[in-house]
């Protein structure tokens, strides 16, 4: 959440400022799916693509397509947001410049749009589906099109406990007619990211501080009244009789897997992200889904411009089933966080008694435990080097943030889940197939932080204490919580 440090002046001056905007009629607009580059791939570049799979594929006993199976345009309230001034972004991409970028920068066979279902109002659902079909119009006849684009949206879901957390799945849908696509998508329970919480102080201190691209906050602030505008759908009601123009929530996998099913249409489910510890509590596993297996899930995003999500290692970053919620110590290849965070302590303890001090790393140590992925901000005024290279695997293959182990590909196949693997961008920006983020980092990847004027104001710096702060489950983030 962006936290906005004003004064009493300055908040006074904000308020008019506010109400002169008010005045003068600025407004947001509704943005829609963008225009797409109506312009065919030219012969000798579809020609070279055909050479280079041939190449790969000399005995023409199988084609080899390349494809992204994981894309969010400006539709997504994290990549609308990411897109904003205050981010470093390079302002809205909707799903026009995702096909735009798959097919001439890209050159892709295929891609799939993947919004978070959180965040899809009634018209943007509508809108991607349009925009989908328009992309394979442009790409020319249904049998010998230059690229393919398909319908999805990603169930977005995180748990505070590792027996509440499932992760995140794409769902890909085959068909782009009427039959062959739900009349909503169907989200995961996180109220906050449908509505990302931002202070009301932001609808105006963000426009002035940003005053050249006013525009987009003003804009980004009517998408948010758009999505909280989408009423919830009634529960205990079955999907197909539920009201067009609602919100629709499957709290867990067997219920997204449930109403895929009622509506009876060609999709695939694809697993992604799952060892990322940015979203996954410590000590989650696949055997917390090993009953909510389904034939739509048949393959696992491996890789993202996230990290990999690859590799099992036999090391633990807590011990979650243990009530008094106890630390591992490092290993020669591995330091856990909440180790870390009593060292943290251990350096601010000065001239106290080493008793008191090594109670304060304990309770440090218990406290990030406690507090699950917001373990980081029990201790407050500690920097990113601060932490070293804690929960990370350090001899795997550019893994996942804070890899957790038994969420790893190989660790589900372990666990009969025999998936199919498959790398995608999880790109934000719409550029679709991006794979090549050596060159241009900050446009092709997510490295985006506060820049400007605006970054004292969305992330102050935290006070350094001699003490470990403890987070209970019930102060954490709303976005590690469901309802």
């Amino acid at each position: 959440m962006i936290q906005l440090v004003t004064t009493k002046p300055l908040r006074t001056a904000l308020a008019v400022l506010g109400l002169v905007f008010v005045l003068v009629g600025c407004a947001g607009e509704h943005q829609g799916p963008g225009v797409l580059e109506n312009a065919r791939i030219p012969a000798t570049d579809i020609l070279a693509r055909e050479a280079r799979n041939l190449a790969l594929r000399p005995d023409a006993a199988k084609q080899i397509l390349f494809g992204d199976l994981h894309v969010h345009t400006t539709f997504s309230p994290d990549a609308f947001l990411l897109s904003l001034p205050l981010m470093g972004g390079s302002g809205a991409h909707p799903p026009a410049d995702a096909c735009d970028y798959a097919r001439h920068c890209s050159a892709l066979d295929f891609w799939s749009i993947n919004d978070h279902a959180e965040g899809l109002t009634p018209l943007h659902w509508a809108e991607t589906i349009d925009s989908i079909r328009q992309c394979n119009e442009v790409a020319g006849a249904a049998t010998n099109p230059d690229m393919v684009a398909f319908v999805g949206w990603e169930w977005s879901q995180v748990g505070n406990t590792p027996a509440t957390h499932f992760g995140h799945k794409n769902v890909i849908l085959r068909g782009t007619g009427d039959a062959d696509i739900p009349v909503r998508p169907i989200a995961a329970p996180r109220p906050d990211f449908r509505v990302p919480p931002l202070p009301a102080i932001a609808k105006v201190a963000l426009p002035i501080l940003g005053f050249a691209r006013r525009q987009e906050y003003f804009d980004y602030f009517t998408y948010q009244a758009e999505v909280e505008a989408t009423r919830l759908c009634p529960a205990g009601i079955p999907t197909r009789e539920l009201p067009d123009d609602c919100h629709e929530i499957a709290y867990d996998p067997a219920e997204l897997f449930a109403k895929l099913d009622a509506w009876d249409v060609p999709a695939l489910v694809i697993p992604h992200g799952t060892a990322w510890g940015l979203m996954t509590p410590p000590g989650t596993s696949w055997e917390n889904q090993r009953g909510q297996r389904h034939p739509r899930q048949k393959l696992i995003e491996i890789y993202s411009g996230h990290g990999s999500s690859e590799e099992f290692r036999d090391w633990q970053e807590t011990d979650a089933g243990n009530e008094t919620a106890r630390c591992p110590e490092p290993q020669d290849d591995y330091l856990p966080c909440c180790w870390q965070a009593g060292e943290l302590i251990r350096a601010r303890c000065g001239d106290l008694p080493a008793q008191l001090c090594e109670e304060r790393v304990h309770q440090a140590r218990v406290n990030y435990t406690q507090a699950g992925t917001a373990g980081h901000n029990t201790v407050p005024g500690a920097s990113v080097e601060d932490w070293l290279d804690c929960g990370q695997c350090t001899d795997c293959f550019l893994p996942a943030y804070n890899l957790r182990p038994k969420m790893s590909a190989q660790y589900a196949n372990a666990r009969d889940f025999r998936f199919g693997f498959i790398g995608s961008s999880d790109t934000h920006a719409a550029h679709a197939g991006n794979g090549f983020k050596e060159h241009a980092r900050r446009d092709l990847s997510e490295a985006r932080t506060p820049s400007g004027p605006m970054a004292a104001f969305a992330m102050p710096a935290k006070e350094r204490t001699p003490e470990s702060v403890a987070i209970a489950p019930d102060g954490l983030p709303l976005q590690y919580r469901r309802y």
